[in-house]
């Protein structure tokens, strides 16, 4: 995918806490019932938190990697058992 650093950036969360804060509040509602559409905006929103605007330190600029590459995971593999026709409340963990 192919994003510029500039669609990553929202004014609407102007810091990385911002975006962090975001995350977790979707990840622990994915984490009590998951669905795509969870997952996706998790997705974003880590794809979002590598912009160069939220590098505030080196940490985040290795836990947006790393959190990046996780949901981009977690979607994979949700494609694979939807397209395997496996239930979604398969462990994915």
């Amino acid at each position: 995918m192919n994003i510029h650093s500039e669609d990553l950036f929202d004014p609407d969360m102007p810091t990385a806490s911002a975006v962090l804060a975001s995350l977790c509040c979707v990840t622990v509602r994915y984490a009590n019932r998951p669905c795509p559409e969870l997952a996706k905006l998790a997705a974003a929103l880590s794809r979002k938190l590598t912009a160069p605007q939220y590098a505030e330190s080196q940490l985040i600029t290795e836990v947006a990697k790393r959190l990046v590459l996780e949901w981009e995971t977690i979607l994979i593999e949700r494609n694979i058992q939807s397209a395997s026709g496996h239930s979604s409340s398969s462990a994915l963990h």
